[in-house]
């Protein structure tokens, strides 16, 4: 049973979901398509990727990600029926860990992702992460000068940072009002002697209307 508060928290929480995803996903295709996909001294390891695909389900996030690599690109969908090499469960920070890998190994150790299917897959992706260049000053210095692209890139750091928190926040409150509402649904035994006594009143208003019934009857002239 649910209650009508409870229920429009988990449409308009799904319904934004819907809208944000294909943003998320365009945003993450064309990252990883910049950071991995530029730099030629990265094409052996693109290639060991190359045909292969990784289904990614994050905590945070109800939906998966399905990345398809290719030799000259990595595609990022959210649906994907037929079978992949490798599937991953984990939280975000987690998977930002993942651009290190001498990581990978305590994370799996940690429980923090659990890996099914071809785990090359993930290794290389890692070392494709851990050799890629993450930081935007690397890109943006040749147009702006050093000492601009450095405090940009200090500017997307901190701005990463705050939406980071921000949606740990939400995810958070978000579910504190779940367990809050659901603690005020009635269980079924409650229900079920709430149904009892709406039935022992109404039987009793039967009965009463039936004796005023009859009062009515006898006082009738004849």
């Amino acid at each position: 049973m649910e209650t009508p508060s409870l229920s429009h928290n988990m449409s308009s929480a799904a319904s934004n979901d819907k809208v944000l995803f294909p943003v998320v996903t365009a945003f993450l295709e064309t990252t990883l398509n910049h950071l991995l996909y530029r730099e030629a001294v990265l094409k052996p390891a693109r290639l060991r990727l190359a045909g292969k695909i990784l289904s990614i389900k994050l905590k945070e996030i109800e939906t998966p990600l399905i990345l398809i690599f290719s030799e000259r690109r990595v595609d990022v969908l959210s649906q994907w029926s037929e079978l992949v090499d490798c599937s991953m469960k984990a939280t975000l920070p987690a998977l930002l860990k993942l651009r290190d890998r001498q990581c990978l190994s305590t994370l799996i150790n940690r429980g923090e992702i659990v890996i099914e299917g071809d785990m090359q897959v993930i290794q290389q992706w890692s070392a494709l992460l851990d050799m890629s260049e993450w930081d935007p000053a690397y890109y943006l210095s040749p147009y702006v000068g050093d000492i601009a692209a450095e405090g940009i890139s200090r500017m997307i750091k901190k701005g990463f940072e705050f939406a980071s928190n921000t949606i740990a926040r939400k995810k958070t409150y978000f579910t504190e009002s779940l367990t809050e509402e659901w603690k005020m649904v009635p269980s079924a035994l409650e229900v079920a002697y709430f149904n009892e006594e709406v039935s022992a009143v109404a039987n009793q208003i039967t009965q009463l209307e039936k004796r005023l019934a009859a009062l009515e009857g006898k006082h009738d002239p004849q």
